[in-house]
């Protein structure tokens, strides 16, 4: 068996790196609306870097750099970094203690860190595409596992299909974040003169590397959907329900009546068991490819999800129709729901949406419980949604005639009792008929 050797890694590890001593020295101001990085930031970066898209100009959005927006999301992830904003209402990411931990682990710790974190955390919307007939990331996995390092994979190797393999093309993104992890290199394809749209292909040759081989065939064991947090979340589970590493336990909210009696008693134990002595972290389990003594640490300070105190939110209807809202930190977002229809003499007649990333009708968001799918506002508590002072985000009111609340988090006050009851502190300008 290959054992990783440091040259495996230590791009992965180094492209990280840079991306952290940015955020230090430069200490980027994030954008308002959604807290991302600026185009000229993003340039300066992706010159940086490694992974780099070939690019002349500042003239893209952060999701353009496909693995600047797969690192931004590592360090929040991985609560390295936290968004702050100042006095003035700039927004930064602020580093943690977590951070000198990670600083402290060695490369290949730090790469086994990151790769768990994306595993388990981050957010794969390739996945959520194809839901579970169709797991993109784990047929990916499967086709290096069996394939020889140094052999070029053309277009039909992973559907089997020469016309059709999406992986070459809308979903080539995956395979840049396992060349980012030393999985593979690819060779993309490159036209002059012509814009290419997402359902191009971009990729002509995939290239399975002896790390990627290797590491690939324990993770046909340890499959995303077994691990993957966002995935179980859609699929039905709550969070606080999530064992990482137990096959399969997204019948219990899918299919309890459609599953053999037998198999979900035998799955019934195995995730009471586990939820009892504690999973195995994935780190250990991709132990046997590293050199031996090599991976003994991860990062263990942790960081509280509950901020307690007051908190104040700016709800506005448009341009100069606003209220200020005050609740504590064990409120719901129904209870800022039932709020705002209060502080603006609506009837609650209608389903409603809390859109946390602003836009409307994106996965991100919490639904009224009258809604079919979750998660529910009733069960999301607003101290522990890691909100982050200046955060917008969209109350989306009336799915047919459509009302849009920008809801601002002005202020979080953890020194201050809590008030037991939601209150309405300040308001400016005449609310709309809600029907005329």
């Amino acid at each position: 068996m290959h054992r990783v050797k440091e040259h495996d890694i230590i791009n992965t590890v180094n492209d990280f790196m840079v991306f952290c001593n940015y955020l230090d020295e430069k200490k980027p101001v994030l954008s308002k609306k959604r807290a991302m990085l600026g185009k000229n930031d993003l340039f300066v970066i992706n010159s940086l870097l490694s992974h780099k898209r070939e690019v002349s100009a500042p003239n893209y959005q952060q999701e353009s750099y496909p693995i600047i927006n797969l690192v931004f999301n590592l360090v929040l992830l991985g609560k390295l970094y936290v968004r702050k904003a100042d006095d003035k209402g700039n927004i930064y990411l602020n580093r943690t203690v977590r951070k000198n931990e990670f600083d402290n682990l060695n490369i290949y710790e730090k790469y086994a860190f990151l790769f768990e974190t994306f595993w388990i955390r981050y957010d794969l919307e390739e996945v959520m595409r194809w839901g579970l007939i169709n797991n993109i990331i784990d047929q990916t996995v499967q086709i290096i596992a069996n394939s020889n390092p140094g052999q070029k994979l053309e277009k039909g190797s992973f559907s089997q299909r020469v016309d059709y393999d999406p992986i070459f093309s809308y979903s080539s993104v995956i395979i840049q974040y396992f060349d980012y992890f030393g999985f593979c290199r690819y060779i993309p394809i490159i036209v002059e003169g012509k814009k290419k749209n997402k359902y191009d292909d971009s990729i002509k040759t995939i290239i399975p590397t002896k790390l990627g081989v290797n590491i690939c065939k324990i993770l046909t064991e340890q499959k995303i959907e077994y691990w993957n947090i966002p995935w179980l979340k859609e699929l039905g589970m709550n969070e606080k329900d999530i064992v990482p590493d137990v096959a399969h336990q997204f019948q219990f909210t899918m299919f309890p009546l459609f599953t053999d009696n037998k198999n979900m008693a035998n799955l019934d134990k195995l995730y009471d068991e586990t939820k009892q002595n504690g999973f195995i972290p994935l780190y250990k389990l991709i132990k046997p490819i590293f050199p031996e003594g090599v991976l003994n640490n991860t990062i263990r300070t942790s960081i509280s999800n509950i901020v307690k105190g007051s908190y104040i939110f700016k709800v506005s209807l448009g341009k100069g129709i606003w209220r200020k809202i005050k609740l504590s930190f064990k409120h719901t977002l129904e209870d800022l729901h039932d709020s705002i229809q209060k502080a603006f003499d609506f009837d609650d007649d209608h389903l409603y949406s809390f859109f946390m990333d602003g836009k409307r009708y994106s996965r991100h968001a919490f639904h009224s419980p009258m809604c079919n799918q979750g998660p529910y506002v009733n069960e999301s508590i607003i101290g522990e949604l890691e909100l982050f002072i200046k955060q917008k985000f969209l109350y989306f009111f009336d799915y047919g005639d459509s009302w849009e609340f920008e809801v601002q988090l002005l202020e979080i006050d953890e020194d201050e009792i809590p008030p037991r009851k939601p209150q309405i502190i300040e308001t400016k300008g005449e609310a709309p008929a809600q029907y005329w």
